[in-house]
């Protein structure tokens, strides 16, 4: 089984038990399916991480690039993670 490491908590787990975030174009995208292409991040299914997550100042940190977009994309993120999180 193919293990993936939380860009937040740095912790490792299963790929299939973490929640995969994609950028393409500065612009963070829920991969729902774990399908689509471009460099992906994965995030533990738990409020904490996907909280720091959403950080504006530790985005930058975890992903290592400049986000532009983060006020348009935090709620819809905040509401497609937000169902899949756990505690």
């Amino acid at each position: 089984m193919p293990e993936r490491t939380c860009v937040c908590c740095r912790k490792k787990n299963a790929k299939s038990g973490l929640l995969r975030i994609v950028v393409p174009e500065d612009t963070p995208i829920f991969d729902r399916f774990k399908k689509m292409q471009g460099r992906g991040y994965y995030l533990c299914p738990d409020k904490k991480c996907v909280g720091n997550f959403m950080d504006e100042k530790k985005i930058n940190k975890f992903l290592k690039r400049k986000i532009t977009a983060l006020p348009a994309w935090r709620e819809l993120l905040k509401t497609e993670v937000g169902a899949s999180c756990t505690q």
